[in-house]
């Protein structure tokens, strides 16, 4: 039998960067299902009555970003349906009234339940997609859940939510904050960051919603600022992006911290990408055009 290679590690290999790949869905459905009958794609899992099977694809197809959710460490813990970034969730013995609530979602209605104050942690542990996930995620899934405040951090493991190649991948909601290359070991570190209401800038893949060289440059002059002692939520950014790029085109950011400008410099450069294990296994992949930090410089004192 062939010895498996893991994509995390390939990628890895080959060097593709972690930061700019930080889009996180804006608006995502949890359902409870136990991951021992979670299977790909996710609105087939066993159990799965034909009408919620559909109701759930309707509801991915519209755009929602629709994850399984389980803790298998508190079975039957976690309410039916859980909506963010709203943080409602409720209960629904009826499956008729389950699927009618999926369904007033997609439409824009958000189903009567109580509110979550805490922050949902996100994890993929998702072994039907991705064997990375299995081997990363639920390591570092039980390291959180075995020191986090209950009180603070809703944490969840849950089916696929995409960068299986940076298991293990977590995000962050409301927030929206979306990390990758989690381990168990960086968990006490992640955790007191977000109790700070800090971003966690190692595993950080970058803002949400932005263009991916201005991602980078932003969480590259947080990352300058962090180094000297300073935490930026948020960095303001100029300089122009260009609409064509090749493989060598360069780029300069500019990004004002404090009292600096900051001259953020970048290239385009491309990668063979293997999604998933699936992938690797195939023997697929593609060539991807990324963009990669080259340096970050003064230039000179920031204007007023």
């Amino acid at each position: 039998m062939s010895k498996h290679v893991f994509c995390t590690d390939l990628c890895r290999e080959r060097g593709e960067p972690l930061e700019g790949l930080g889009d996180a869905p804006q608006r995502i459905l949890m359902l409870a299902w136990p991951r021992g009958k979670w299977r790909t794609p996710r609105w087939e899992s066993v159990d799965m009555s034909a009408d919620l099977t559909a109701a759930l694809h309707a509801a991915s197809q519209a755009g929602l970003h629709v994850a399984l959710v389980d803790k298998v460490e508190a079975q039957g813990s976690l309410p039916t349906l859980h909506a963010l970034p709203e943080n409602v969730f409720a209960d629904f013995p009826d499956e008729a009234d389950l699927i009618k609530a999926i369904h007033n979602y997609v439409d824009g209605n958000v189903f009567a339940g109580r509110i979550d104050t805490r922050s949902t942690i996100i994890c993929c542990t998702d072994s039907r997609r991705d064997a990375c996930c299995a081997r990363h995620g639920f390591s570092t899934y039980k390291a959180l859940v075995a020191i986090a405040d209950p009180t603070r951090f809703n944490i969840v493991q849950a089916t696929h939510i995409g960068g299986c190649r940076f298991a293990a991948s977590l995000v962050v909601m409301p927030q929206r904050q979306r990390y990758g290359r989690m381990t168990a070991g960086l968990a006490p570190a992640f955790l007191a960051a977000l109790e700070r209401d800090e971003i966690y800038l190692p595993a950080y893949k970058g803002r949400s919603g932005q263009p991916e060289p201005a991602q980078i440059a932003e969480l590259a002059a947080m990352r300058w600022a962090a180094e000297r002692g300073h935490t930026v939520r948020e960095v303001p950014l100029s300089g122009s992006i260009p609409d064509h790029v090749d493989e060598g085109t360069e780029l300069t950011l500019f990004a004002d911290v404090f009292s600096e400008r900051l001259s953020i410099r970048l290239h385009a450069q491309n990668f063979f990408v293997q999604g998933n294990c699936g992938v690797v296994a195939e023997g697929g992949g593609q060539t991807t055009l990324r963009w990669c930090l080259d340096a970050v410089s003064t230039e000179h004192p920031a204007p007023h």
